[in-house]
């Protein structure tokens, strides 16, 4: 399916139901059931920058705040400013964790960065102050971990209140990326390590990492240079891939036993949607877009968040009949159904 947020999409969420939540570049968050009908729309502060849901709120960062909203029907909750930029948010034992930073513009850098846990009422439990910014958070192990910058660089195990426990890099570079994983959780640095959640070096990639992905045999490790590189669990390579500047990527369904890696490209004023097997680097599906912002994948589906407002969905069965049948791409699917619609307008206003 096809939906609008009628605003550039800079957030989009699968829930286990196969329902979708979009949030924009504007504050708007939309929620649509598995059938893609409308259930709700709700204005929060600023862009949307993470979605995390429980069974009965959806939690927002926007902007400088925390918001949380009725999960049924959209309605605010409560709403909590923080210290700077609301980064990122992951539910945690009942509560809230959230990130924050303040960039410096003089000092072209995060000057000061914060860990918030916040009860699920929004009743701020604690807040502590670093120097590093915290820039992603994984599970594994039953612990929450916080990836860091300079200076310390390594992680923090935040799973309970103040002090943290450290644990050091092996390399002095900081830590820009993360996933968490079936049996691992990961992090990605600026040397192109990537990182175990016990301090092992799995592989070194050529440039910086920007996006992670775990897979079920593995992970993809995708460069700022573009160089996107499928490896397993251990870090042996198995394929790589090479192209313009990754977006975006997820782990969506699989393909004949393999799970699928869905990673988008920009390419010009657009991106290229690439869909790959993973254990051999395959590439099952194409399509070209208006750029994509946002990715999220489930077991059943796939759905990209597009500079252009729109959201698209991937249900498993269907794709698989079209890949089965070889039938047309996906933009080709798109065109066809551009072609329906303005032909109906056509006939209605002929009429």
């Amino acid at each position: 399916m096809v939906r609008n947020l009628d605003q550039p999409v800079s957030m989009v969420h699968l829930t286990s139901e196969q329902d979708v939540f979009a949030g924009g570049w504007h504050g708007r968050l939309t929620h649509w059931a598995e059938d893609g009908e409308h259930r709700w729309t709700a204005q929060t502060n600023d862009r949307v920058s993470a979605i995390a849901l429980s069974e009965t709120q959806v939690v927002v960062a926007s902007g400088l705040h925390v918001v949380s909203l009725d999960r049924n029907t959209g309605e605010e909750l409560w709403s909590m400013a923080l210290e700077g930029s609301a980064d990122d948010i992951i539910w945690w034992q009942g509560d809230v964790v959230a990130i924050s930073s303040v960039y410096d513009i003089e000092h072209n850098d995060f000057i000061e960065s914060a860990i918030w846990r916040i009860a699920s009422d929004g009743t701020l439990l604690w807040v502590e102050r670093m120097d590093e910014r915290p820039w992603t958070l994984v599970c594994a192990d039953d612990a929450l971990l916080a990836g860091l910058g300079r200076p310390r660089c390594g992680h923090l195990d935040i799973s309970g209140a103040p002090p943290f426990t450290h644990t050091k890099p092996l390399t002095s570079s900081p830590t820009t990326a993360g996933a968490t994983g079936r049996t691992q959780g990961l992090f990605g640095q600026t040397d192109g390590s990537v990182v175990s959640h016990l301090g092992t070096v799995l592989s070194t990639e050529e440039g910086a990492i920007e996006h992670l992905t775990c897979m079920v045999k593995g992970y993809v490790a995708t460069t700022d240079a573009g160089l996107a590189v499928g490896r397993t669990e251990k870090g042996d390579k198995c394929w790589s891939s090479s192209g313009s500047p990754v977006s975006a990527q997820t782990e969506a369904m699989e393909q004949n036993g393999a799970s699928l890696l869905w990673l988008a490209r920009d390419d010009g004023q657009g991106s290229r949607l690439n869909v790959w097997a993973t254990d051999q680097g395959g590439k099952v599906a194409t399509g070209d877009f208006a750029k994509v912002r946002s990715m999220h994948g489930t077991q059943e589906r796939a759905a990209i968040g597009c500079e252009d407002g729109q959201i698209h969905v991937w249900d498993r069965e269907m794709l698989h009949r079209r890949l089965n049948s070889q039938g047309p791409s996906m933009t080709e699917q798109t065109d066809e159904r551009t072609s329906a619609l303005q032909a109906k307008l056509r006939a209605l206003r002929r009429s």
